[in-house]
């Protein structure tokens, strides 16, 4: 008798991991497209699965010319220039990344930090209004 609730204990505890794993494997999976070193910009925000997106390894002063490709999210927004265009940034580059309103990294109008290891849906004022990122050093 001991024995059978001992088992029946250990599969539901069992399942429990599985479910709570598969849960936390789903919701990194949404950002699976940035590794270390890396800043992801995103076509469209959390709410609406990412979309396309554009992969970050240094500080740009412009982003006119560059494109969102298919990633692991998606591809909706694929091909569309970056610049005036992201909604969602993934940060796992190794210090600070700040977005942009205007070109050479000018905050006059407005900017938003993203810390390291996180991600943000960009605020009102640069959501689809970015038009350079700086990586800003731990």
């Amino acid at each position: 008798m001991a024995i059978r609730k001992f088992i029946s204990a250990a599969l539901v505890a069992g399942t429990v991991v599985t479910a709570g794993l598969a849960s936390a494997g789903s919701a990194s999976a949404l950002t699976a497209d940035c590794q270390g070193g890396q800043v992801c910009l995103y076509y469209n925000s959390s709410a609406h699965g990412y979309g396309a997106v554009y992969i970050e390894t240094t500080s740009i002063e412009n982003y006119a010319g560059l494109t969102f490709k298919a990633g692991k999210n998606g591809s909706a927004g694929a091909g569309v220039a970056v610049k005036n265009n992201a909604a969602a940034v993934d940060n796992h580059w190794y210090g600070t990344f700040n977005v942009f309103y205007n070109s050479g990294w000018d905050c006059s109008v407005a900017c938003q930090p993203i810390p390291m290891n996180t991600h943000r849906d960009l605020n009102a004022q640069l959501k689809n209004n970015n038009a350079s990122g700086e990586l800003v050093g731990p």
